[in-house]
């Protein structure tokens, strides 16, 4: 209102989107990535939303309201309870993304590898380039992991201070 701008949301139907913060990143260039979660949370059965969306008309309100037309989006994983991409993925930069490493067939690992070969294989960064990947361990818990019954533990939820990373 100082300002005299208008104020724009998606909180209305037929433009109504929930979509929960750790399960969004974007470069800045029209490139995001989320989880299916964000269908879920959209979709038929979607506890937030005032209609049900399909993937598609998700997808397009992604590029309406935020420009990302590039809409990078993969199965969640099954040990993690929340299905935050942050979970096990951090966009460094624009070309460069930080991902979770298990252990060989251990947890999330397989699903993990399954979603960056996707990505990988399908996908260039917003200059037209192959993604570059670094790997960060996704720690154990007393030498338990998540599909052993030990606590989620994840080193790719990192927050970022001017051009560190902070584990």
């Amino acid at each position: 209102n100082f300002l005299g701008l208008p104020i724009f949301s998606t909180t209305q139907a037929p433009y109504d989107l929930v979509h929960t913060g750790g399960n969004f990143m974007s470069d800045g260039f029209g490139n995001a990535f989320s989880s299916y979660l964000v269908y879920d949370e959209n979709g038929p059965g979607g506890q937030f939303n005032q209609t049900d969306k399909t993937p598609a008309q998700v997808d397009g309100l992604m590029d309406q309201w935020m420009g990302i037309n590039q809409y990078i989006t993969m199965p969640t994983l099954p040990y993690d309870a929340i299905h935050h991409i942050d979970m096990h993925m951090k966009l460094l930069n624009e070309e460069t993304l930080l991902v979770g490493k298990y252990p060989a067939g251990i947890a999330d690992g397989p699903q993990i590898e399954a979603n960056i070969l996707y990505v990988l294989n399908n996908f260039k960064s917003s200059f037209g380039t192959p993604y570059k990947v670094i790997r960060i361990p996704m720690p154990p818990a007393n030498n338990e992991y998540p599909d052993t019954d030990g606590d989620y533990r994840t080193y790719a939820n990192a927050v970022f201070v001017n051009k560190t990373v902070i584990l």
